[in-house]
């Protein structure tokens, strides 16, 4: 029996598995190698953005602290503000009442420093003093209280003499309680009650002051009390 000429050059069908084999087996490894290389790089990008993820959560959480921090700081620095002008206002209502309560002794007061005789004398010399520098080499017009008796009105009066006035009139006030007054043309030295508590400011000022400092001096020794 002859041979066809097809019948040669057909491979065997055992080669063609073979071929067929080999070809799914590259076609499988280059699937799995792609699949390996997509798996890596996927694995890579999901790295990536759980890492860029996290860094801006964190830029986040930082932004949030330093927000929230800067709120509350600045929260706290208005009550401190709104504290500091509250504490003020009350000190300037307590200075208020207790500038009230001192104008409306402080006269009483100084008289009764009048009625006292060496401290009378005291005030007669400072007003005689502060006219001796103003009003020296002028004649004076004193006015003081009609109560007066001539024996004080010429003592006093031989006194500023003597301090530098040419002469002492005298002229009875009976609106002067407390002090006196001393004139010459165009000048008034008023050492009476009303006169020494015109300079309002600083009267208040000073007696603030002077009720600041004892109060400060008071603090300790109410602490030393209060301690166990």
């Amino acid at each position: 029996m002859n041979a066809s000429p097809s019948d040669t050059t057909r491979m065997p069908q055992s080669a063609l598995d073979l071929q067929a084999a080999a070809l799914l087996a590259r076609v499988a490894s280059d699937r799995e190698q792609r699949c390996a290389a997509l798996r890596t790089a996927a694995d890579l990008q999901a790295r990536q953005i759980v890492a860029a993820a996290r860094i801006e959560a964190l830029a986040n959480v930082r932004n949030a602290i330093t927000e929230e921090r800067a709120r509350i700081e600045q929260g706290l620095r208005q009550a401190a503000a709104r504290a500091e002008i509250e504490t003020r206002q009350d000190e300037q209502r307590e200075s208020q009442v207790l500038l009230q309560r001192m104008w409306i002794d402080m006269p009483a007061v100084i008289e009764r420093r009048w009625d006292d005789l060496s401290q009378r004398q005291a005030w007669i010399e400072a007003a005689v003093a502060v006219a001796a520098i103003l009003l020296a080499g002028r004649s004076w017009r004193i006015e003081s209280s009609p109560s007066w008796t001539d024996s004080e009105r010429d003592r006093w009066a031989k006194h500023a003499v003597d301090k530098g006035a040419s002469a002492v009139e005298w002229s009875p006030n009976s609106s002067v309680r407390a002090g006196l007054k001393i004139r010459t043309d165009h000048v008034c030295i008023d050492a009476t009650v009303p006169g020494l508590l015109a300079p309002r400011d600083a009267i208040e000022s000073a007696f603030l002051a002077e009720y600041l400092r004892l109060n400060a001096a008071r603090l300790p020794v109410q602490a030393a009390r209060s301690a166990p």
